[in-house]
């Protein structure tokens, strides 16, 4: 059997499938430390919310029921302890949502959506702006809660920092035009 002469009439071969890595820019180590920071400030944010739970034991409670007790309303401490443990889980649940979100933009920055780059900075100039003033005013629940919460706020300005960094800009530039 004879080959044909012309490529064209070569028989036909699939070319290979591209490689993911030189399908995809790979982001700069800026964009790749944003990702981790972000990452990072999902983890403490849990973190926090664990250490507030576990700190407020029934002498606590016992205080904030005398405090908000009026004589229409008489809760025992077991019955508080149940609604602020259902405050907690539906706190969990929100901020679980939350944090499915932040990770999803991360995801989408990390490859290269300016569009996500802008939703993250968004989000943590917000979080900034509502939390940074607790924070500097002194928060409650000790040093505990407040070292956690001056991590998540480092976790989350280094997101957004790295987020716009020289090559990170550079990474969107190219990004777009793919």
């Amino acid at each position: 059997m004879t080959t044909p002469d012309q490529p064209w009439q070569q028989p036909y071969s699939a070319p290979p499938p591209p490689d993911r890595e030189s399908a995809v820019a790979r982001p700069p180590d800026s964009v790749t430390l944003s990702f981790w920071m972000g990452i990072a400030s999902v983890v403490v944010g849990f973190a926090m919310m664990l250490a507030s739970f576990l700190s407020i034991d029934d002498a606590e409670l016992g205080m904030i029921l005398r405090e908000a007790q009026s004589p229409e309303v008489q809760l025992s401490v077991q019955e508080a302890r149940t609604i602020y443990t259902a405050f907690v889980v539906g706190s969990m649940v929100f901020m679980a949502v939350v944090a499915a979100l932040w990770i999803m933009f991360l995801f989408f920055m990390r490859r290269g959506r300016n569009w996500a780059r802008i939703v993250i900075t968004a989000v943590g100039v917000t979080w900034f702006a509502l939390t940074g003033p607790a924070l500097l005013g002194g928060s409650t629940g000790g040093a505990t809660a407040m070292l956690l919460a001056l991590l998540q706020m480092l976790a989350v300005g280094a997101t957004v920092v790295c987020a716009w960094l020289t090559p990170s800009n550079q990474y969107f530039a190219t990004a777009k035009h793919r």
